[in-house]
């Protein structure tokens, strides 16, 4: 049985602790609990809206007028080379018992914040690796069905996927890997945890990267003639030097900071307001447009 609160406020459930509050909410722990929400957003004649971990989001000022779902199934099991887990399970938690079980795969994206289910809808990724590379398939609700769709169905690309264009529920997903050696991957994780501490220093109330990486082939030449070579990683501009170039680095609105150590880092110094961290990004691509003639895209999700 769930249980539906009112008037709640948003800025708990996001990493970036901005928001006002929403008109009803509820958590779920699994499917059955799942349509019960849904079934009570009909009831409630309101609209429904999913969130997990709250890692990339935005949320408004403003009341949300809807009733909103936080996903909170954890279950993950292992088969031979395979774990099926839940959409709400955190991403960490999945990538420490790929590891446990000596699965290769996901060790490269330690450290990101997170469900997996938030993860597989952005198709998160790192040092040149994205975890789009181990999925077999995803368990969806569709229209209140449940489906299976295949890996080449979810129609990854660079931070993309089909869940960002479809009103598509992820429910649980099959992630299909290749044997690694257990030593190596808990170095490799290890190492990657580290430069992210460094960067990511515990309790900062940030949503992660904001902009997402440019890739070279999108970039015309004349722009790519005014990048440093040296800059390109795995055939992206990070965006974080984009900005850097331009002066984001301290850069104020508000309750809203670029970090001084890293541009592409918006940092809740205290009381910032989602409409500051608009401005502030609307100031930022207007720079970097007026620069290299690069228009930089939101890695963030605005919650309206």
């Amino acid at each position: 049985m769930i249980k539906i609160k009112k008037n709640i406020p948003l800025a708990p459930f996001s990493t970036f602790k901005i928001g006002g509050k929403v008109k009803f909410f509820c958590e779920v722990r699994n499917d059955s609990e799942l349509l019960e929400a849904i079934r009570a957003a009909k009831r409630l004649k309101t609209p429904y809206k999913i969130i997990a971990g709250g890692s990339n989001i935005v949320f408004p000022d403003t009341r949300l007028n809807c009733l909103l779902i936080k996903i909170k199934s954890n279950k993950l099991r292992f088969i031979s080379n395979k774990i099926i887990v839940d959409a709400g399970v955190e991403l960490g938690k999945v990538i420490r018992f790929a590891i446990k079980h000596g699965l290769k795969g996901l060790e490269t994206l330690s450290g990101i914040p997170g469900t997996i289910g938030g993860a597989i809808a952005g198709n998160a990724g790192a040092y040149g690796h994205s975890i789009s590379e181990v999925i077999e398939k995803v368990e969806i609700l569709d229209d209140g069905k449940k489906r299976w769709i295949r890996n080449k169905e979810c129609q990854f690309s660079y931070r993309k996927s089909i869940f960002k264009q479809n009103p598509f529920i992820i429910l649980r997903i099959v992630l299909k890997f290749k044997k690694g050696n257990l030593n190596e991957l808990k170095k490799i994780s290890r190492d990657i945890i580290q430069l992210r501490l460094k960067k990511y220093k515990p309790g900062l109330r940030c949503p992660g990267s904001f902009f997402k990486n440019v890739l070279v082939k999108d970039v015309s030449e004349r722009s790519f003639k005014q990048i440093d070579q040296g800059k390109i990683i795995d055939g992206k501009i990070p965006a974080g030097y984009l900005l850097e170039e331009v002066g984001a680095k301290g850069m104020r609105r508000g309750g809203i900071q670029i970090a001084d150590f890293h541009g592409n880092l918006f940092i809740n110094q205290g009381g910032a307001r989602a409409g500051d961290v608009k401005k502030l990004s609307q100031i930022l691509k207007a720079k970097v447009k007026r620069k290299f003639g690069i228009l930089l895209e939101e890695e963030i999700r605005y919650f309206n």
